[in-house]
């Protein structure tokens, strides 16, 4: 004959769940106070730049216009002579609250009659200066604060033409030997694939440019970021292009980007530097503050900046064109080797051999031969901007 259940039994079994529930909710709650409770961040945090305020200054040599940006740029500077414009375009941009406000506004000087701003889409800022009268011009990005800085000179202080001239280019394949570089699941090596883009660029800078070309190192051997820049500049060498290909612990990452010497733009910025001089974070973060006192006169420092967007646009439009992908723009990372360079020094990372698509594109010989075109537009574009000499 069955017990008859005890009559506190369901008294037992509701404090039970009663002390249950009442401690979970405890949890919860200190939780939810606790000051060492997780921080959950944005995972997209704004990559583009704002462009604060345009301010100018006039002298007696000429008109100053600063851009006040919240970070470096990718930019072009296009001038319209038809319409009495200078065109700046800066990508990845956004305008700032103030000159949402004012998008346009009178200059005073001589030069420059009014500044008309303009937000097409949402990454591209068009800045147009209507002048009066204009002879040169010059530009260049400036960092700490970051900012964009042109100079204006009126027809009769137009300076007279640099007695400079491209005569000998020095393509730098990187890596090579023992050195691979980058590698892909496949098994594909960065050292490769640079070597065979620097030989047709080689070839195509002979035949079209007929320019004396100098190859860091023409075959599968390694040589050291030190020798690299002695070869450029014991031949006296006029520009220094050096050819690389991207990677990242991420697969998804894709694009191409050039880089000249500088500061950092981003963390990334900092890592492609690290694996490319093959020493730690620590050790590029020291290197970056000694370049930042001994960053190359004003011309080198200005003239690869200009080479950087030259072969930027050039990549964008007959490579990016072709074989769609992100075009990253131009960065600054402290780079040895374009650190110890006497001349104007780029960095090209072409594609990430670390996204399945583009390692399936960089083992395609046409993929390569278009890349080495497009780096060649890029070297053609800015020898031509030099005018008489060039």
């Amino acid at each position: 004959m069955r017990q008859p259940t005890p009559h506190y039994y369901p008294l037992v079994l509701f404090c039970f769940i009663a002390l249950f529930i009442g401690k979970s909710v405890l949890v919860y709650a200190e939780e939810a106070v606790s000051p060492s409770a997780p921080i959950i961040l944005a995972k997209n945090q704004p990559t583009h730049t704002v462009v604060n305020k345009i301010r100018h200054s006039n002298s007696a040599k000429g008109t100053r216009v600063v851009i006040d940006l919240t970070r470096s740029v990718s930019y072009a500077v296009t001038r319209d002579p038809s319409s009495q414009t200078l065109l700046v375009k800066l990508e990845e941009a956004v305008l700032g609250k103030y000159l949402k406000l004012r998008p346009s506004y009178a200059m005073t000087g001589n030069l420059i009659d009014k500044i008309e701003v303009t937000q097409r889409g949402d990454k591209t800022v068009y800045i147009s200066l209507l002048y009066k009268q204009l002879g040169s011009h010059k530009h260049l990005i400036l960092e700490h604060p970051d900012r964009l800085v042109i100079d204006l000179f009126p027809p009769e202080a137009m300076p007279p033409p640099v007695a400079f001239s491209i005569q000998t280019i020095v393509i730098d394949p990187g890596h090579g030997g023992k050195d691979p570089g980058a590698r892909s699941r496949g098994g594909l090596e960065e050292k490769d694939i640079a070597l065979d883009i620097s030989r047709r660029l080689k070839k195509l800078v002979e035949s079209r440019l007929n320019k004396k070309v100098i190859m860091t190192r023409d075959e599968d051997v390694f040589i050291t970021l030190k020798r690299r820049t002695e070869i450029a500049n014991e031949n006296k060498a006029d520009l220094f292009v050096s050819v690389h290909i991207n990677s990242s612990v991420s697969g998804k990452l894709r694009g191409i980007e050039v880089y000249l010497l500088g500061k950092a733009s981003d963390k990334r910025a900092l890592s492609v530097a690290a694996r490319e001089n093959a020493e730690t974070h620590k050790d590029v973060v020291g290197f970056e503050e000694i370049i930042l006192n001994d960053l190359e006169k004003d011309f080198t420092r200005k003239a690869s900046l200009e080479l950087a967007h030259f072969t930027n646009d050039a990549l964008k439009r007959n490579l990016i064109s072709k074989y769609p992908t992100k075009a990253l723009g131009v960065k600054r990372a402290p780079f040895y080797v374009l650190n110890h360079t006497e001349m104007p020094a780029i960095l090209a990372e072409i594609s990430f051999i670390s996204n399945r698509k583009e390692e399936k594109r960089l083992k395609n010989p046409q993929y390569r031969q278009r890349a080495a075109e497009a780096l060649l537009k890029g070297i053609e574009s800015y020898i031509h901007s030099l005018g008489v000499g060039a």
